[in-house]
């Protein structure tokens, strides 16, 4: 698998042939101009302008060097800086060339095949993830297909039957036709579903008081069917993760103990679910605080108050890890109890 790996490492550094756009090898890089700029909150940012010597890799002037200009800033937010032995995807502009990206294809795929090859090496049915995540890669691009078929008319209502559909597919395929998928996906509907709702509850009986829905990513619509349509997917990872440890935990357990009680398996799942909801909170507080890291930061840069910040950037964030935090909490004993029950009378 390793081998595998490297050859198909290998093979995407020499396959520019492939590409329609021209590529080039960098040989040499020249910075021709610096300047320097302050804004009124004094944010310094400094612009280059490169001067870059390249051998065209691919169409009928391989071999050939040609050079090309190249302007970025320090922050590289939406520039880049290329360095000698990077390939570069161009554009032909008039006479001359323009860059249009680095050539990633090698990286992506070393990256991917070293998280195949790590997987591999783990001792566990590794067709069943692929399966599995093959089978909800698709059945996200469908449910896509027909967002933008529909322009968001149906969007909540398609990513509840989204979810329904990604979560039984991939217990289905993990654990199989089983009680413990049957418990597990009962368990993570109820809990799902009730953490939503609750929470739709209280959010609209305080009618949204400070939940900024309008400054939500790219200005989406309509903005509270976005909005839980991300509660929804960002939890019910965690909730499927949850109820499928309480109850392979009980279905263990019963097997060491065969006479044992609804009641005690019941009190067990509870101590089970105490130990994994504060990692699991703690999991989804990080993913807010890293996704809202970059517009924090550029509303401090700006002279924002560090309360107008927190209230404009994290708002929707905080919300959805509150609601996430719902429906953890409601896992533990939902799922305790179908599972002890379900248990006892097989």
């Amino acid at each position: 698998m390793g081998l595998i790996v490297l050859l198909a490492t290998g093979l995407t550094y020499f396959d520019s042939f492939l590409y329609h756009d021209p590529v080039v090898k960098v040989e040499n890089v020249a910075i021709t101009s610096k300047q320097t700029s302050t804004d009124e909150y004094k944010n310094t940012d400094t612009e280059y302008t490169q001067r870059v010597r390249a051998k065209l890799l691919n169409t009928d002037k391989k071999g050939q060097t040609i050079s090309f200009r190249n302007t970025y800033y320090n922050s590289q937010l939406t520039d880049t800086k290329y360095r000698v032995g990077q390939q570069v995807i161009l554009t032909k502009s008039g006479k001359g060339y323009t860059a249009k990206n680095v050539k990633r294809d090698t990286p992506l795929v070393f990256t991917f095949g070293l998280v195949t090859f790590l997987l591999y090496c783990m001792k566990f049915d590794r067709r069943k993830l692929f399966i599995s995540v093959l089978i909800n890669v698709v059945i996200y691009f469908g449910y896509l297909q027909i967002i933008i078929g529909t322009h968001n008319s149906i969007l909540l209502p398609l990513t509840v039957v989204t979810a329904l559909l990604i979560s039984a597919t991939a217990l289905l395929v993990i654990l199989g036709p089983t009680y413990s998928a049957l418990m597990a996906y009962s368990s993570t509907v109820i809990s799902t579903t009730a953490a939503i709702l609750l929470s739709v509850f209280v959010l609209s009986m305080t009618g949204y008081s400070g939940m900024h829905l309008e400054l939500d990513d790219f200005e989406l619509q309509p903005y509270l069917g976005v909005f839980l349509s991300q509660v929804l997917f960002g939890v019910l990872g965690v909730i499927l993760d949850e109820t499928m440890d309480i109850s392979s935990s009980l279905i263990e357990m019963k097997k060491e103990v065969v006479d044992v009680s609804a009641k005690t398996l019941f009190k067990s799942g509870i101590n089970i679910g105490r130990e994994l909801i504060g990692p699991l909170i703690n999991i989804l507080l990080f993913i807010v605080i890293a996704e809202n890291l970059n517009v924090v930061l550029l509303y401090l840069s700006n002279g924002n108050s560090v309360s107008y910040t927190l209230n404009m950037t994290l708002s929707l964030g905080i919300a959805q890890l509150l609601i996430s935090a719902i429906g953890i909490v409601l896992t533990v004993p939902v799922t305790s109890f179908i599972s002890s029950k379900v248990i006892t009378r097989r």
